[in-house]
Protein backbone atom coordinates (compact mmCIF):
# COMPACT_ATOMS: atom_id res chain seq x y z
CA UNK A 1 0.00 0.00 0.00
CA UNK A 2 1.47 3.33 -1.17
CA UNK A 3 0.19 6.06 1.48
CA UNK A 4 0.45 10.26 0.97
CA UNK A 5 1.10 12.23 3.72
CA UNK A 6 0.07 15.51 4.15
CA UNK A 7 2.34 17.74 5.60
CA UNK A 8 1.64 20.96 3.52
CA UNK A 9 0.15 23.14 5.92
CA UNK A 10 3.08 22.53 8.65
CA UNK A 11 5.15 25.49 9.17
CA UNK A 12 5.86 25.54 12.67
CA UNK A 13 6.16 22.48 15.68
CA UNK A 14 3.73 22.47 17.80
CA UNK A 15 0.93 20.81 18.93
CA UNK A 16 -0.49 19.62 15.56
CA UNK A 17 2.93 19.02 14.24
CA UNK A 18 4.43 17.22 17.51
CA UNK A 19 1.19 14.86 17.53
CA UNK A 20 1.69 14.24 13.71
CA UNK A 21 5.31 14.11 13.98
CA UNK A 22 5.07 11.02 16.45
CA UNK A 23 1.81 9.68 15.03
CA UNK A 24 3.29 8.67 11.99
CA UNK A 25 7.15 8.33 12.93
CA UNK A 26 5.74 5.68 14.70
CA UNK A 27 3.22 3.83 11.74
CA UNK A 28 6.67 4.21 9.51
CA UNK A 29 8.69 2.45 11.39
CA UNK A 30 6.51 -0.25 12.29
CA UNK A 31 4.79 -0.50 8.94
CA UNK A 32 7.59 -2.66 6.95
CA UNK A 33 5.49 -3.59 3.96
CA UNK A 34 3.34 -0.20 2.77
CA UNK A 35 5.49 2.89 1.30
CA UNK A 36 4.91 6.63 2.07
CA UNK A 37 4.85 9.62 0.37
CA UNK A 38 5.40 12.71 2.70
CA UNK A 39 4.19 16.38 1.26
CA UNK A 40 5.31 19.33 2.77
CA UNK A 41 6.63 22.88 1.59
CA UNK A 42 9.79 24.86 1.90
CA UNK A 43 8.13 26.04 5.22
CA UNK A 44 7.94 22.44 6.50
CA UNK A 45 10.09 22.45 10.12
CA UNK A 46 12.99 19.99 10.31
CA UNK A 47 11.96 18.12 13.11
CA UNK A 48 8.60 16.95 10.50
CA UNK A 49 10.90 15.93 7.37
CA UNK A 50 10.98 11.99 8.45
CA UNK A 51 13.26 10.14 7.45
CA UNK A 52 12.55 5.90 6.49
CA UNK A 53 13.74 3.54 3.72
CA UNK A 54 10.34 3.37 3.21
CA UNK A 55 9.26 7.27 2.73
CA UNK A 56 10.46 9.95 0.54
CA UNK A 57 10.06 13.78 0.84
CA UNK A 58 7.99 15.27 -1.80
CA UNK A 59 8.44 19.43 -1.63
CA UNK A 60 5.66 21.36 -3.33
CA UNK A 61 5.99 24.74 -4.24
CA UNK A 62 3.13 26.50 -2.35
CA UNK A 63 2.61 29.40 0.72
CA UNK A 64 1.00 27.49 3.10
CA UNK A 65 0.89 31.26 4.75
CA UNK A 66 -1.82 32.35 1.87
CA UNK A 67 -5.27 30.50 2.42
CA UNK A 68 -6.30 31.26 -1.64
CA UNK A 69 -2.81 29.64 -2.87
CA UNK A 70 -2.85 26.65 -0.41
CA UNK A 71 -6.69 25.53 -0.88
CA UNK A 72 -6.10 26.22 -4.60
CA UNK A 73 -2.98 23.75 -4.80
CA UNK A 74 -4.72 21.19 -2.74
CA UNK A 75 -7.97 20.81 -4.81
CA UNK A 76 -6.38 20.64 -7.67
CA UNK A 77 -2.95 20.26 -8.05
CA UNK A 78 -2.32 17.78 -5.05
CA UNK A 79 -4.98 15.81 -6.29
CA UNK A 80 -3.02 14.81 -9.88
CA UNK A 81 0.03 14.52 -7.74
CA UNK A 82 -1.44 12.06 -5.56
CA UNK A 83 -2.53 10.00 -8.57
CA UNK A 84 0.97 10.53 -10.52
CA UNK A 85 2.87 8.95 -7.60
CA UNK A 86 0.07 5.76 -7.69
CA UNK A 87 -1.04 6.58 -3.82
CA UNK A 88 -4.11 4.20 -2.72
CA UNK A 89 -4.60 6.14 0.30
CA UNK A 90 -4.73 9.86 1.73
CA UNK A 91 -3.71 10.69 5.04
CA UNK A 92 -4.18 14.35 6.33
CA UNK A 93 -3.09 14.91 10.04
CA UNK A 94 -5.17 18.31 9.84
CA UNK A 95 -8.76 18.62 7.98
CA UNK A 96 -7.00 18.99 4.62
CA UNK A 97 -8.96 17.11 1.92
CA UNK A 98 -8.67 16.88 -1.22
CA UNK A 99 -11.57 16.40 -2.94
CA UNK A 100 -11.31 15.77 -6.17
CA UNK A 101 -8.28 12.49 -5.34
CA UNK A 102 -10.39 9.16 -5.76
CA UNK A 103 -8.77 6.75 -3.63
CA UNK A 104 -9.56 6.74 0.09
CA UNK A 105 -9.23 9.41 2.32
CA UNK A 106 -8.70 9.87 6.31
CA UNK A 107 -8.32 13.07 7.90
CA UNK A 108 -7.66 14.30 11.45
CA UNK A 109 -9.91 17.14 13.12
CA UNK A 110 -8.42 17.74 16.36
CA UNK A 111 -11.64 19.65 17.75
CA UNK A 112 -14.32 22.17 17.02
CA UNK A 113 -12.10 25.09 18.52
CA UNK A 114 -12.54 27.39 15.69
CA UNK A 115 -16.86 27.01 15.97
CA UNK A 116 -16.31 27.36 20.04
CA UNK A 117 -13.84 30.29 19.52
CA UNK A 118 -13.11 33.77 16.94
CA UNK A 119 -9.48 32.30 16.74
CA UNK A 120 -9.19 32.65 12.84
CA UNK A 121 -6.83 35.73 11.56
CA UNK A 122 -9.57 36.88 8.72
CA UNK A 123 -12.77 36.22 6.90
CA UNK A 124 -10.89 34.24 4.25
CA UNK A 125 -9.14 32.11 7.08
CA UNK A 126 -12.95 31.50 8.98
CA UNK A 127 -14.70 30.23 5.30
CA UNK A 128 -11.18 27.95 4.11
CA UNK A 129 -11.27 26.04 7.84
CA UNK A 130 -15.43 25.72 7.66
CA UNK A 131 -15.23 24.86 4.58
CA UNK A 132 -12.23 21.80 5.26
CA UNK A 133 -14.28 20.70 8.01
CA UNK A 134 -17.33 20.02 5.62
CA UNK A 135 -15.26 18.29 2.81
CA UNK A 136 -14.36 15.68 5.78
CA UNK A 137 -18.02 15.23 6.40
CA UNK A 138 -18.59 14.62 2.84
CA UNK A 139 -15.87 13.24 0.97
CA UNK A 140 -13.88 11.23 3.21
CA UNK A 141 -13.72 8.07 4.20
CA UNK A 142 -13.29 8.18 7.94
CA UNK A 143 -12.54 11.08 10.06
CA UNK A 144 -9.99 10.40 13.44
CA UNK A 145 -10.17 12.57 16.26
CA UNK A 146 -8.35 12.83 19.57
CA UNK A 147 -11.01 12.42 22.46
CA UNK A 148 -14.60 10.98 23.06
CA UNK A 149 -15.16 14.68 23.84
CA UNK A 150 -14.13 15.81 20.41
CA UNK A 151 -16.06 13.41 18.58
CA UNK A 152 -19.07 14.59 20.57
CA UNK A 153 -18.52 17.88 18.99
CA UNK A 154 -18.22 17.06 15.32
CA UNK A 155 -21.65 15.18 16.02
CA UNK A 156 -23.25 17.87 17.52
CA UNK A 157 -21.63 20.80 15.60
CA UNK A 158 -21.49 19.49 11.87
CA UNK A 159 -24.09 16.20 12.29
CA UNK A 160 -21.27 13.43 11.33
CA UNK A 161 -22.52 9.67 11.89
CA UNK A 162 -20.61 8.61 15.36
CA UNK A 163 -19.84 5.69 12.82
CA UNK A 164 -17.72 7.41 10.36
CA UNK A 165 -15.15 9.11 13.67
CA UNK A 166 -12.50 6.86 15.24
CA UNK A 167 -11.61 8.18 18.53
CA UNK A 168 -7.30 7.48 18.47
CA UNK A 169 -5.58 8.85 21.76
CA UNK A 170 -2.35 10.54 20.96
CA UNK A 171 0.87 9.09 22.93
CA UNK A 172 3.14 11.03 24.81
CA UNK A 173 5.74 12.77 23.36
CA UNK A 174 9.18 11.04 23.35
CA UNK A 175 10.88 14.28 25.77
CA UNK A 176 14.08 13.73 27.31
CA UNK A 177 14.87 13.34 30.76
CA UNK A 178 16.94 16.21 31.69
CA UNK A 179 19.24 16.14 34.65
CA UNK A 180 19.53 18.12 37.84
CA UNK A 181 22.45 20.52 36.03
CA UNK A 182 20.71 21.24 33.20
CA UNK A 183 17.38 22.10 35.12
CA UNK A 184 19.32 24.38 36.93
CA UNK A 185 21.04 25.84 33.84
CA UNK A 186 17.87 25.75 32.29
CA UNK A 187 16.46 28.17 35.31
CA UNK A 188 19.42 30.32 34.90
CA UNK A 189 18.97 30.63 31.08
CA UNK A 190 15.81 32.51 31.83
CA UNK A 191 16.14 33.96 35.02
CA UNK A 192 13.76 31.95 37.50
CA UNK A 193 14.67 32.87 41.07
CA UNK A 194 12.35 30.68 43.02
CA UNK A 195 10.06 28.25 43.37
CA UNK A 196 7.55 28.52 39.93
CA UNK A 197 4.19 27.21 37.90
CA UNK A 198 4.83 26.32 34.36
CA UNK A 199 2.42 26.83 31.48
CA UNK A 200 3.23 25.95 27.88
CA UNK A 201 1.19 26.23 24.60
CA UNK A 202 -0.38 28.58 22.85
CA UNK A 203 -1.75 32.00 23.56
CA UNK A 204 -5.04 31.91 21.68
CA UNK A 205 -8.00 32.70 23.39
CA UNK A 206 -9.29 29.43 24.58
CA UNK A 207 -5.89 28.67 26.76
CA UNK A 208 -7.14 31.30 29.13
CA UNK A 209 -3.76 33.20 29.66
CA UNK A 210 -5.79 36.61 30.65
CA UNK A 211 -7.48 34.08 33.34
CA UNK A 212 -4.49 32.39 34.52
CA UNK A 213 -2.70 35.80 35.08
CA UNK A 214 -5.50 37.32 37.09
CA UNK A 215 -5.30 34.28 39.24
CA UNK A 216 -2.04 34.46 39.92
CA UNK A 217 -1.90 38.10 40.67
CA UNK A 218 -4.27 36.85 43.20
CA UNK A 219 -2.41 33.92 44.58
CA UNK A 220 1.08 35.97 44.28
CA UNK A 221 -0.27 38.53 47.08
CA UNK A 222 0.91 35.76 49.67
CA UNK A 223 3.22 34.29 48.20
CA UNK A 224 6.13 36.88 46.76
CA UNK A 225 8.92 33.98 45.60
CA UNK A 226 7.09 32.45 43.50
CA UNK A 227 6.66 32.79 39.90
CA UNK A 228 5.33 32.23 37.23
CA UNK A 229 7.08 31.18 33.77
CA UNK A 230 4.67 30.67 30.50
CA UNK A 231 6.82 28.86 27.40
CA UNK A 232 5.71 28.96 24.14
CA UNK A 233 5.59 30.89 20.74
CA UNK A 234 5.02 34.74 21.49
CA UNK A 235 2.40 35.24 19.21
CA UNK A 236 0.83 38.62 19.26
CA UNK A 237 -2.03 38.07 16.87
CA UNK A 238 -4.74 37.61 19.62
CA UNK A 239 -3.68 38.66 22.89
CA UNK A 240 -0.06 40.81 23.61
CA UNK A 241 0.37 38.50 26.76
CA UNK A 242 3.15 41.17 28.00
CA UNK A 243 1.01 44.07 28.18
CA UNK A 244 -1.56 41.96 29.88
CA UNK A 245 1.69 41.11 32.28
CA UNK A 246 2.61 44.68 32.61
CA UNK A 247 -1.15 46.09 32.95
CA UNK A 248 -1.67 44.15 35.63
CA UNK A 249 2.26 44.86 37.47
CA UNK A 250 3.70 41.24 37.36
CA UNK A 251 6.89 42.02 35.18
CA UNK A 252 8.65 40.74 38.29
CA UNK A 253 7.34 37.21 38.42
CA UNK A 254 6.14 36.33 35.13
CA UNK A 255 8.77 35.03 32.60
CA UNK A 256 8.03 34.63 28.91
CA UNK A 257 10.25 32.43 27.45
CA UNK A 258 9.61 31.90 23.98
CA UNK A 259 9.97 29.04 22.12
CA UNK A 260 11.53 26.48 24.13
CA UNK A 261 13.36 22.54 23.14
CA UNK A 262 12.16 19.76 24.19
CA UNK A 263 15.11 19.59 26.69
CA UNK A 264 14.42 22.96 28.11
CA UNK A 265 10.31 22.23 27.88
CA UNK A 266 11.52 19.08 29.82
CA UNK A 267 13.47 20.80 32.12
CA UNK A 268 10.91 22.94 33.03
CA UNK A 269 8.40 20.58 33.54
CA UNK A 270 10.49 18.72 35.95
CA UNK A 271 11.50 21.87 38.23
CA UNK A 272 7.86 23.50 37.99
CA UNK A 273 5.21 23.33 41.44
CA UNK A 274 3.16 22.28 39.03
CA UNK A 275 1.82 22.74 35.35
CA UNK A 276 -0.79 25.06 35.48
CA UNK A 277 -3.18 24.94 32.59
CA UNK A 278 -6.65 26.51 32.67
CA UNK A 279 -7.72 25.66 29.20
CA UNK A 280 -11.35 26.28 28.61
CA UNK A 281 -11.36 24.02 25.83
CA UNK A 282 -9.20 21.27 24.68
CA UNK A 283 -9.67 18.32 22.08
CA UNK A 284 -6.68 16.45 24.16
CA UNK A 285 -4.47 18.91 26.15
CA UNK A 286 -0.62 16.82 25.48
CA UNK A 287 0.68 19.18 28.53
CA UNK A 288 -1.38 17.64 30.83
CA UNK A 289 -0.41 14.19 30.03
CA UNK A 290 3.85 15.29 29.18
CA UNK A 291 3.46 16.85 33.08
CA UNK A 292 1.91 13.69 34.67
CA UNK A 293 4.71 11.55 32.67
CA UNK A 294 7.97 13.42 34.23
CA UNK A 295 5.82 13.38 37.88
CA UNK A 296 4.75 17.18 37.79
CA UNK A 297 1.29 17.88 39.17
CA UNK A 298 -1.23 19.59 37.40
CA UNK A 299 -3.76 21.74 37.76
CA UNK A 300 -6.13 22.12 34.87
CA UNK A 301 -10.47 22.63 34.14
CA UNK A 302 -12.95 20.74 34.44
CA UNK A 303 -13.94 21.37 30.99
CA UNK A 304 -14.11 19.84 27.21
CA UNK A 305 -11.91 17.15 27.16
CA UNK A 306 -9.39 17.51 30.36
CA UNK A 307 -11.13 14.86 32.98
CA UNK A 308 -11.46 12.50 30.37
CA UNK A 309 -7.40 12.85 29.31
CA UNK A 310 -5.77 13.91 32.34
CA UNK A 311 -7.89 11.21 34.82
CA UNK A 312 -7.36 11.20 38.71
CA UNK A 313 -4.24 12.73 38.35
CA UNK A 314 -5.31 16.43 38.13
CA UNK A 315 -6.61 19.03 40.75
CA UNK A 316 -10.01 20.28 38.76
CA UNK A 317 -10.68 24.07 38.79
CA UNK A 318 -13.18 25.93 36.78
CA UNK A 319 -11.67 28.08 34.30
CA UNK A 320 -14.11 31.11 34.28
CA UNK A 321 -13.42 31.39 38.15
CA UNK A 322 -10.26 33.46 39.03
CA UNK A 323 -10.33 32.88 42.60
CA UNK A 324 -11.12 29.12 41.95
CA UNK A 325 -7.61 28.79 40.27
CA UNK A 326 -5.84 31.07 42.67
CA UNK A 327 -7.06 28.51 45.54
CA UNK A 328 -5.75 25.61 43.30
CA UNK A 329 -1.98 26.86 42.98
CA UNK A 330 -2.78 27.46 46.75
CA UNK A 331 -3.58 23.94 47.37
CA UNK A 332 -0.19 22.93 45.29
CA UNK A 333 1.85 24.10 47.81
CA UNK A 334 0.55 21.04 49.91
CA UNK A 335 3.69 18.45 49.61
CA UNK A 336 1.71 15.45 50.73
CA UNK A 337 -1.46 16.35 48.44
CA UNK A 338 1.24 17.17 45.02
CA UNK A 339 2.51 13.77 45.94
CA UNK A 340 -0.71 12.04 45.77
CA UNK A 341 -1.49 13.86 42.43
CA UNK A 342 2.22 12.82 41.17
CA UNK A 343 1.42 8.93 41.65
CA UNK A 344 -2.11 9.05 40.10
CA UNK A 345 -1.01 11.21 36.99
CA UNK A 346 1.61 8.77 36.33
CA UNK A 347 -0.53 5.50 36.16
CA UNK A 348 -3.46 7.68 34.56
CA UNK A 349 -0.49 8.51 31.51
CA UNK A 350 0.64 4.98 30.74
CA UNK A 351 -3.05 4.92 29.25
CA UNK A 352 -1.35 6.89 26.52
CA UNK A 353 0.84 5.42 24.07
CA UNK A 354 2.01 6.15 20.20
CA UNK A 355 2.31 2.47 19.21
CA UNK A 356 -1.55 1.96 20.23
CA UNK A 357 -2.18 4.94 18.44
CA UNK A 358 -0.43 4.07 15.33
CA UNK A 359 -1.77 0.44 15.29
CA UNK A 360 -5.24 1.83 15.26
CA UNK A 361 -4.45 4.16 12.54
CA UNK A 362 -2.97 2.01 10.79
CA UNK A 363 -6.13 -0.35 10.73
CA UNK A 364 -8.30 2.46 10.17
CA UNK A 365 -5.64 3.38 6.67
CA UNK A 366 -6.18 -0.34 5.50
CA UNK A 367 -9.67 -1.18 5.78
CA UNK A 368 -11.89 -1.31 2.79
CA UNK A 369 -13.31 1.90 2.36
Amino acid sequence: MKTGINFISFRSYQGTEIFARNLLSELIGTDKQGTYVIFGSAHLPEQMRLKAQNTSLEMVRVNPDNAISLGMYQQFLLPLKLMLKGITVFYAPLPSVPILYPGKKVITIHDCAYDRFAEYKSTLSRLYIKSMYLAGKYFCDAIVTDSNFAKQELVSLYHIKPDRITVIYPGIPDLPQPGEAFIAETRMRFNITGPYFFYVGITRPRKNIPGLLKAFKRFAQNHTEVQLVLAGRIDTSFADVAQEISSLGLEKSVIQTGFVSDEQKAALYKGALALVFPSFYEGFGIPVVEAQSLGTPVLTSGTSSLPEVAGTGALYVDPNDTDAIARGMEKLLDAKFSRELVRNGYENSKRFSWKTAAHQLDQLLKAQP
